[in-house]
């Protein structure tokens, strides 16, 4: 049975289900209109199970990849370079039970190119599948600073979560490492909930996390601290350029407009920043309640 996320991805996908249905339905109709029926003696069982096995593998490599990917043209080459494929081994199939007569030698050639065709078209597809992914990876690089412990993900965010935050934080410490650590926080949060439902409060929170990750540097790492408040380690990092990082963060988000789906108008929040730069004489915990300490003023006088 389908999911949500598949039926949602083939209900953009509803030109290239017609045109599966199209490929399997000319490669009936030409082997019927032009053959005759072979004898039962004539059949091979074997050859019927192999080729129709691949029939059935082409079509559930067709569904799997309108199930798992959002239209373009990676989709669109994939898709149909595997059509032409699913064309050429349909009428293969069909040979196991019709004979053709030497006036339609044709067929022959009609079931046999758009194999190569195929081929081809789907060689040039996983290129850019190659491409496509090789960008997702560095992204992904980007928000886990090299580290790979999905249980530690925030759902929501798909950042990491505090714990793992600070276990990295005082990992760089006992390296005697220089950084900076920030604490960001978005004013009047709760009004997007209050407003605009929890759904559409967390894909805020998750557009906010993405925008975060493209502000960073490669080996920064962001995480969700809590809430609304957003966690940043700066490695190897001077106050003056974690200064800067973290003004351009502020002003980044300062300009999201975020548009629910239930409301046309669009919801721009403003955003509170402090940051500190670590210290061998202090202990993380203690930074952090000063930064939290120094927002919590900071909104205080805001309001």
């Amino acid at each position: 049975m389908l999911n949500n996320t598949n039926a949602t991805h083939f209900m953009h996908h509803k030109g290239w289900l017609a045109f599966i249905a199209i490929i399997i339905a000319s490669a009936m109709v030409l082997g019927v209109s032009y053959g005759n029926g072979k004898t039962v003696e004539e059949i091979s069982a074997l050859d019927i199970v192999g080729e129709g096995c691949v029939v059935v593998l082409t079509f559930g490599w067709m569904m799997a990849v309108l199930a798992s990917r959002p239209p373009g043209k990676v989709t669109s080459l994939l898709t149909f370079g595997l059509g032409c494929f699913l064309f050429s081994v349909s009428l293969d199939v069909l040979d196991e039970f019709l004979r053709y007569p030497d006036t339609v030698q044709w067929l022959s050639h009609i079931e046999s190119y758009p194999a190569a065709l195929g081929m081809v078209i789907m060689t040039m597809a996983l290129y850019l599948w190659h491409q496509e992914q090789r960008a997702i990876t560095l992204q992904l690089r980007r928000r886990e600073w090299d580290y790979r412990s999905h249980q530690d993900i925030d759902p929501i965010t798909q950042l990491y979560r505090g714990d793992y935050w600070q276990a990295r934080v005082k990992a760089l410490q006992s390296d005697n490492r220089s950084a900076c650590v920030a604490l960001l926080d978005i004013n009047n949060f709760s009004s997007v909930n209050r407003d605009h439902g929890q759904f559409e409060g967390d894909r805020y929170l998750n557009e906010i996390a993405q925008l975060i990750v493209m502000g960073l540097r490669e080996q920064d790492l962001a995480c969700r601290y809590a809430g609304d408040r957003f966690a940043i380690l700066l490695p190897d990092t001077e106050d003056t350029q974690a200064c800067l990082i973290v003004e351009q963060l502020v002003e980044s988000i300062r300009h999201v407009a975020f548009r629910s789906k239930n409301k046309s108008a669009a919801v721009y929040l403003a955003v509170r920043c402090e940051f500190a730069v670590l210290s061998s004489s202090d202990s993380l915990a203690t930074t952090l309640n000063r930064l939290i300490i120094r927002l919590d003023n900071s909104e205080r006088n805001v309001a």
